[in-house]
């Protein structure tokens, strides 16, 4: 999808749907983590406003419900970090983290911390993991971007070397097939999203084998970046552009 504009937009359909899968997702990962570890992390690259134009929850709120639902069977603790970049969304943000937070009772919400920050989400958002001793411990890493290959793979490299980490990331293909032949820019962007040069072969594959292209190409270097096990979804956004939503896992605390 394109960047949005405002502050806070729309909700697409491809959207809802990731965050069904999302949601779910993180119902079966918090509960079982919880009852094996006293504090797990969760973070976000791309959090947004919390709120969609007509009401609808963002993934930090989504997120936010369900580790305070696991939090009620397990006396433990959860921590949030949440990177966005544009300062009209992290001023709505923090209104809506304080108004979920209201909803819940103060013995569940005082074991919740959320780290709300403002910037560009690397190199600083593993910076901030690094500096309160996240990686290495159980951490789920959402990287919603807008689709195109901002997610570098030196990023996932990083968070691949912990076995007790877990990523949900979003590719397009459209963006690099569109527009990457013709400009140096845009294929040094793929470059450093798959870690090399291997998925310029795209621009010799047939038409309709192009997507499927990238998309395994992009599977393969999840598995390089250290995660050994990877899920992919299909989904077709508003303008009929594919978008994958992958969830890469290692072979530690993971679920699978």
């Amino acid at each position: 999808m394109a960047v949005p504009k405002a502050a806070v937009w729309e909700r697409d359909p491809h959207t809802a749907a990731k965050h069904d899968l999302l949601r779910k997702y993180l119902e079966a990962w918090a509960p079982i983590l919880l009852s094996r570890n006293d504090l797990i992390s969760y973070a976000e690259g791309f959090a947004g406003a919390g709120i969609y134009k007509h009401g609808e929850p963002g993934s930090p709120v989504i997120a936010y419900d369900v580790f305070t639902g696991a939090l009620h069977r397990y006396p433990k603790r959860m921590r949030m970090i949440l990177m966005e970049e544009d300062p009209r969304r992290v001023e709505e943000l923090e209104r809506q983290m304080a108004l979920v937070r209201s909803r819940h009772t103060d013995d569940v919400t005082e074991r919740v911390a959320v780290d709300i920050r403002h910037g560009d989400y690397h190199p600083s958002l593993l910076q901030k993991l690094r500096s309160i001793g996240s990686l290495g411990k159980p951490l789920f890493v959402l990287l919603d971007s807008f689709g195109g290959p901002d997610i570098p793979y030196s990023l996932l490299h990083e968070l691949g070397r912990y076995r007790s980490t877990e990523v949900m990331v979003t590719f397009e293909p459209s963006f690099l097939t569109r527009f990457a032949q013709n400009h140096d820019g845009h294929r040094q962007r793929g470059d450093e999203a798959f870690g090399s040069q291997d998925w310029q072969a795209v621009f010799q594959q047939p038409s309709p084998l192009k997507f499927a292209f990238l998309r395994e190409q992009y599977r393969d270097t999840l598995r390089r970046a250290g995660f050994s096990h990877t899920l992919y979804f299909e989904m077709v956004d508003e303008g009929s552009r594919k978008l994958y939503l992958n969830r890469p896992g290692s072979n530690g605390d993971s679920i699978s």
